[in-house]
């Protein structure tokens, strides 16, 4: 049976008058995306969902309302989490290794998974409940955590977006590398403004094939692809998470390994990761080790160079392995980073074994930790 789970917000239960007070909040703004269409309706453009929304409406996301023909967040600043994070736990194995970034979230979702990890963020939406952080004040936050980095998760990002644009613009000076983790459905229009202004990195989760996209999360692949495709082409660094859920998406694969190679290329990493009940698929059993191997060693053998398989802490495909060779380059337990046995040549990591290249953005930080 499918299940869907949209977020639910205090927004959809007040008036028009209500909604117009919001107004004076220093988080609400009127967004960036959307177009005005008639008798006072709008079509927001933030998303490849394209709500159109009564005067006095909310979006599918729960944190967008319309009061008179005009588009409004409530999510400007708004956030429920700040906290510095490791990373490999995002995951992002080949941006950055063994650095930090400060992780901010806000409420609400595009999406309507109802296998959420982060459900109690995800899928609510409060006006008046989170903190409200100004971009000066979040940034200068930097110098108490001394993270490297900013990274955008926990909830969809995509809801941060007008946020992040100022944000960004002004972390890029003092940053080296401005991160989302999403479900890859922002629009075209949204992510360019953020390339503008410095994001340099992604993790995307790649939640099946066709069907399971419109089946469980009544999306559309290939408008999802395109904006993965797109952020590859325009040099965000991409990594891909591919959460298996038995009896939802995992059979599904052999299509998401052939959309990699053909579109985004073999030294794309890919994270086979673990599922556990959550949210509505409390009963769902967890994702069997061998079914994640079975995929991980399918994906290699089709060609992907660096596959992964997270959430079973202590894993051997923790690793980052080099390709040619098969000597461990980065050696990892769950989100620590413990040996790094690279060699560097100007901005190019490679295999000290064997010289072949193995694709790094950044840095690595050479942590040294025996376990």
């Amino acid at each position: 049976m499918t299940l869907w789970s949209w977020t639910r917000t205090t927004l959809r239960g007040l008036s028009k008058d209500e909604l117009r007070k919001l107004l004076n909040l220093p988080y609400v703004i009127e967004s960036q995306f959307y177009t005005r269409l008639r008798n006072n309706k709008t079509r927001c453009t933030l998303c490849h969902r394209g709500c159109i929304i009564n005067d006095g409406g909310v979006g599918a996301c729960g944190v967008r309302f319309n009061v008179d023909g005009k588009l409004y967040t409530i999510t400007y600043g708004l956030l429920t989490a700040v906290e510095s994070r490791p990373m490999e736990i995002k995951p992002f194995f080949h941006f950055y290794p063994g650095s930090t970034a400060l992780t901010i979230s806000t409420w609400g979702c595009t999406f309507p998974c109802a296998w959420c990890q982060n459900w109690y963020l995800s899928k609510y939406a409060f006006p008046d409940r989170g903190e409200y952080y100004t971009t000066d004040r979040l940034l200068a936050y930097l110098d108490v955590t001394g993270d490297e980095g900013i990274n955008v998760s926990f909830n969809e990002p995509t809801l941060l977006t007008e946020y992040c644009i100022k944000l960004f613009d002004k972390a890029r000076r003092r940053c080296k590398h401005l991160s989302y983790n999403t479900n890859g459905y922002i629009s075209i229009e949204a992510a360019s403004k953020l390339i503008e202004v410095g994001l340099n990195g992604a993790n995307i989760d790649i939640k099946g094939g066709r069907e399971t996209y419109r089946r469980w999360l009544c999306a559309d692949f290939d408008k999802y692809w395109s904006t993965v495709t797109f952020l590859y082409k325009n040099n965000v660094h991409i990594e891909l998470t591919y959460l298996v859920i038995p009896g939802v998406n995992d059979q599904d694969y052999e299509f998401i390994v052939e959309k990699i190679l053909k579109d985004l290329g073999p030294d794309v990493p890919l994270h086979v990761t673990r599922f556990h009940p959550d949210h509505l698929l409390i009963n769902r059993p967890a994702t069997p080790i061998s079914k994640l191997e079975e995929i991980a060693n399918y994906a290699k053998r089709q060609g992907l160079k660096y596959v992964y398989i997270g959430n079973v802490p202590g894993h051997p495909l923790e690793h980052t392995y080099c390709p040619n060779c098969g000597k461990i380059v980065i050696k990892r337990y769950g989100m620590y980073v413990v040996k790094v046995d690279l060699e560097r040549k100007d901005d190019v990591y490679a295999c000290p074994n064997c010289g072949t290249e193995i694709p790094i953005r950044g840095s690595v930080r050479r942590v040294e930790r025996s376990i």
